[in-house]
């Protein structure tokens, strides 16, 4: 194999790839990545064997071939590489790839495409087309809310559910919940699955370095046990998790004695502020009284009061927050106004933009 290409292009395609490869892998392979060149571009891929990335990047093939690279040395080597000269790119019958930028020579140690794991085609059969900016504002209003315990792998993901009544997507740790939905999108077929957070995040990171026009579309495709989001010169394709996602809307609660809205803003960084106070595990008590939620939040060594106006009215009465949970949903919510709904200082509490219909959040209250 001998390619020609620019370190931008390189480094760019690098930056897509960087799937994060756990440190207790076992398999040493899975440390290098995949490049083949063919047709006048190349392609580059890496899997942790749970969800793989591919990635084509245009590029002069005086040679087609492949071979596997050490992916941490080269993406090293490209950072230190001048970037006003092309850079050569080959690999011996021995599997040394020799990289050369001007004056510049590497060689660092490969190893066949033999060695690599197989990673499975997105499929052309199933697919269907949403915009990346409504998958991409749905997942960042839900995935925050995903557990990350290892022990409870069936809510490390996302549930996806598309029907007639649209596309909801909805994550929950068991402490809490966050639910988005669109009524207007329609997938074109039904379809209940839960996606891992680890291939969403990875999703939002490329759309983070591509930068998507308004109506440009993903293409994914979904089938028994995998999912695979494709988009310009890049393919993400992840197993999908089984198990059976809790009945989710047993949480939310149906009754809501106590009923009013606030001001996204102001409660956002007043919770803020009391954070600092509250520590690590410690909450934050809202106390309503009328037109007014005080905020305090005690710790051995510190302590804050504020309070803000609202539109509540009824009778006094106080809850308690692990501040974290409250501050994740603000920063998530794009509504000016947050309309809260609840019945007592122990059960759930609804918060949900107001006057929209799009997302949902709840929260469980702790005792302090």
């Amino acid at each position: 194999m001998k390619i020609t290409s620019t370190k931008e292009n390189l480094l760019e395609g690098m930056q897509i790839v960087q799937a994060a490869v756990s440190t207790r892998t076992t398999l040493a392979i899975l440390h290098n990545f995949l490049m083949e060149a063919a047709d006048s571009r190349i392609k580059i891929v890496r899997t942790d064997l749970e969800m793989a990335t591919t990635h084509y990047i245009n590029a002069e093939v005086v040679e087609p071939g492949s071979v596997t690279i050490p992916a941490k040395e080269f993406t090293d080597i490209l950072h230190l590489l001048p970037g006003d000269n092309e850079i050569t790119i080959y690999s011996d019958s021995g599997n040394k790839v020799h990289i050369i930028c001007g004056k510049s020579k590497f060689w660092l140690m490969g190893a066949p495409k033999e060695e690599y794991p197989l990673v499975p085609d997105m499929g052309k059969s199933d697919l269907i087309e949403l915009p990346a900016a409504l998958i991409q504002n749905m997942v960042q209003k839900t995935i925050f809310a995903a557990s990350v315990q290892e022990t409870r792998y069936v809510l490390n993901g996302i549930l996806w559910m598309s029907g007639k009544e649209g596309l909801e997507m909805v994550a929950t740790d068991g402490r809490r919940l966050a639910l988005a939905r669109s009524a207007e999108t329609k997938a074109g077929k039904e379809f209940k699955i839960i996606v891992p957070t680890k291939v969403l995040h990875e999703f939002l990171r490329f759309l983070s370095i591509n930068k998507p026009e308004e109506k440009e579309a993903v293409t994914i495709g979904i089938a028994t046990n995998q999912i695979g989001f494709q988009m310009r010169q890049t393919t993400l394709i992840s197993r999908l998790i089984e198990g059976n996602f809790p009945n989710y809307e047993q949480v939310i609660p149906s009754k809501r004695d106590i009923v009013f809205e606030i001001e996204n803003g102001p409660l956002l960084e007043v919770t803020r502020r009391a954070a600092l106070c509250a520590g690590d595990r410690g909450a934050v008590k809202y106390q309503m009284k009328t037109g007014v939620l005080a905020v305090t939040a005690v710790s051995p060594r510190m302590e804050f009061q504020d309070e803000i106006k609202t539109g509540y009215s009824g009778a006094d009465f106080h809850v308690s927050f692990n501040p974290q949970y409250v501050i994740d949903v603000l920063k998530n919510m794009p509504a000016q106004k947050v309309a809260v709904g609840m019945t007592n200082s122990l059960n759930p509490v609804v918060l949900e933009p107001a006057g929209a219909a799009d997302s949902r959040y709840v929260i469980m209250p702790v005792r302090s």
